[in-house]
C-alpha cells in the first residue's frame, strides 16, 4: 500500500477555508450586518412607534464548528444565530419576527429572503452572487432563556407550515467541537471536510444530503485512525467510516438515517426522497471502491488518480521528482557482512 497521507493533508489545506482570507472576510461582513440589522431594526421602530427589537448574535453551522471549506461555486456563506429577548407571545407568527428581519435589511446592493429556515442575505458582485449570510432567527422560552426556539415558515407560508421549533444549535456545536481532543479532533474535523468536499463533486444537479447530515456522520459513526508508529491514517479512518454509514442502511426500508444529537433530535435525511437516498447510497458505494482501490494501490500516483475522480482535482498529485523516487527500484545486496 503506498503511503498516501500526506497528499490528503495537501488536499485538506486546499479545501479548509483561510483563517487570514475567507474567514476573515465572512466576519467583517457578518459585524457589518449585525450593525445594519440593529440600525434597521430601530429606524424602523420609531417609524412605527413600537419598542424597538432587541437580540444577541452568535456564529453557528461550519463557521463555528470549524468545518468549513471553499464553496465549489465560489458563494461563500457564514451561519449567524440572532436571539431576540422576545417570547412567542410578542408575536402573532414566527414569519412576522421574520419579516421584521427582512425589512431591516432591505437595500439596494443586497437581496434578502424569507426562506423556511432563515432569513438569506444575498450580496452580489458584477451581478453574480459573492458571498451569503444566513441569519436563523431564534426567540426564547417563557421560563428558560437557555432553551431556543427558531422562527419556520416562508413569507407566504399558511399557519401549517409555521412553527416556532425548539432547537439547541449551540449544543449542537459544543458537541461536534468536543466529540474528540488533540490531534483526533483535527483527524475528525478533516474527514468531515472529505466528505463535504465529495459531496459538491458528485451531486451537481440536486438531491445532495445537507451538510450537517455528514457532519452527523462523522459525529456518530468516525473512529481516529493511526498506524501502530503512531502517524494518522486519513484514508483508513474515511474507509471506516463510510463503510460505517453503509452499513447502518436499514435492509427494509433501504433507508440511513442520520440524527441530530440535540433537540429537535430529527433524521437529516428525511427529505431526501426514496430515488435521491438510492442515488446517495450508490455514490457511498462508489466512493468505498475507490477509497480501498486506492488502499491497495502501490503508486502514489495511481493511488491519488483514484481519488481525483471522487474529489475533484483540488486533491494534488504528487510531483514528478516523487514520482521517479517512488518508482526507483531498492538496491539488492548480496553476501554475508562482516
Amino acid at each position: 500500500m503506498a503511503n498516501i497521507q500526506k497528499y490528503f493533508e495537501k488536499f485538506h489545506d486546499n479545501i479548509r477555508l483561510s483563517d487570514k482570507d475567507e474567514k476573515a472576510k465572512l466576519q467583517d461582513k457578518r459585524d457589518l450586518l449585525i450593525k445594519d440589522l440593529k440600525d434597521g431594526l430601530k429606524k424602523n421602530a420609531e417609524n412605527n412607534d413600537e419598542e424597538q427589537l432587541k437580540f444577541e448574535n452568535f456564529n453557528q453551522g461550519s463557521y463555528a464548528m470549524y468545518t468549513g471549506i471553499k464553496p465549489y461555486n465560489e458563494d461563500y456563506d457564514i451561519d449567524v444565530g440572532v436571539i431576540f429577548d422576545n417570547t412567542e407571545d410578542d408575536f402573532n407568527n414566527p414569519v412576522e419576527l421574520k419579516k421584521k428581519v427582512r425589512n431591516a435589511l432591505n437595500s439596494n446592493f443586497r437581496t434578502v429572503k424569507i426562506r423556511r429556515p432563515c432569513v438569506t442575505v444575498v450580496y452580489h458582485k458584477s451581478g453574480e452572487p459573492e458571498y451569503h449570510v444566513d441569519l436563523a432567527i431564534y426567540i426564547k422560552d417563557d421560563f428558560d432563556d437557555n432553551c431556543l426556539y427558531l422562527a419556520i415558515g416562508k413569507e407566504n407560508s399558511d399557519e401549517n407550515n409555521q412553527e416556532w421549533s425548539e432547537q439547541d444549535p449551540k449544543g449542537l456545536i459544543y458537541k461536534i467541537n468536543n466529540a474528540y481532543s488533540g490531534d483526533d479532533r483535527k483527524q475528525f474535523k478533516r474527514i468531515i471536510r472529505y466528505l463535504k468536499k465529495w459531496k459538491d463533486k458528485n451531486f451537481t444537479n440536486g438531491g445532495a444530503p445537507i451538510s450537517i447530515a455528514l457532519t452527523c456522520a462523522a459525529y456518530h459513526w468516525f473512529k481516529p485512525h493511526k498506524e501502530i508508529m503512531g502517524d494518522y491514517n486519513d484514508l483508513r479512518s474515511l474507509i471506516n467510516l463510510v463503510k460505517n454509514m453503509l452499513d447502518e442502511f436499514d435492509f427494509i426500508t433501504d433507508r440511513l438515517e442520520i440524527y441530530l444529537p440535540v433537540a429537535p433530535g430529527n433524521d437529516l435525511l428525511d427529505k431526501l426522497t426514496d430515488n435521491q437516498m438510492d442515488v446517495f447510497q450508490e455514490k457511498l458505494q462508489s466512493l468505498l471502491a475507490a477509497l480501498n482501490k486506492a488502499k491497495d494501490e502501490t503508486s502514489k500516483l495511481e493511488a491519488c488518480k483514484i481519488l481525483q475522480k471522487q474529489f475533484g482535482d483540488v486533491f494534488p498529485l504528487p510531483e514528478q521528482d516523487e514520482v521517479k523516487q517512488s518508482s526507483t527500484p531498492p538496491v539488492v545486496t548480496t553476501g554475508t557482512s562482516a
